[in-house]
């Protein structure tokens, strides 16, 4: 019936924005990202990693400017777009808070669009959040491999070593590690893996 559903409204995946352009998509499971965490020596707290938290959210997902990794997505106190950070700028940016963009950009999604699609991956309970913070930093990330993975890995532990030291150091803000890979715990049937992979890793 859930399958029904799914395919009722017709699901079209946009083309993901990678970095490692040859990116082969896969279901992943919590097994696959700590291994993966651990054996490519990822520096994260496992309270800051999110996934998307099933088929429909990842779906409007890849239909937005927010589909694309490794980038960082920043929003401001009231949830609305700031900007990507991406290496080139993120030296300046993440050390100083001062050159983010202050004005929101126009026609993008809010923060609540995002977090309202995805989970905590240890617990798979609903986002949640309390607090106010001056800042969001959305890191993008997936299990890449190849001859780009050891940079990319570089890239994403100096992205959090220094969002995380700006945390430590009083800057009031909220780190959320989006592993934007498709996930076994939505538990679709080896016919709907397969129509979502081959959309995903169509050229």
């Amino acid at each position: 019936m859930r399958e029904f559903l799914i395919f009722s409204f017709l699901i079209v995946f946009a083309s993901p924005i990678l970095a490692q352009s040859n990116y082969e998509f896969n279901f992943k499971n919590s097994d696959s990202l700590n291994s993966y965490i651990e054996n490519n020596n990822l520096l994260f707290h496992p309270e800051d990693i999110y996934i998307v938290k099933d088929l429909e959210s990842y779906k409007a997902y890849t239909q937005t400017d927010f589909f694309a990794s490794p980038i960082i997505l920043v929003f401001n106190a009231e949830g609305k777009f700031l900007e990507n950070i991406d290496n080139i700028s993120s030296e300046k940016k993440l050390s100083n808070f001062k050159k983010i963009k202050s004005k929101p950009k126009k026609d993008q999604p809010v923060l609540e669009f995002l977090t309202e699609k995805i989970v905590p991956y240890e617990t798979g309970k609903d986002f949640q959040s309390k607090n106010e913070y001056s800042f969001t930093f959305v890191i993008n990330w997936l299990l890449v491999t190849g001859e780009q993975k050891s940079m990319i890995i570089d890239i994403l532990n100096e992205w959090y070593d220094v969002l995380s030291r700006q945390k430590a150091n009083g800057e009031n803000i909220r780190i959320i590690l989006l592993n934007m890979d498709v996930q076994d715990h939505w538990d679709l049937s080896p016919k709907w893996q397969n129509y979502v992979l081959e959309n995903l890793n169509r050229s």
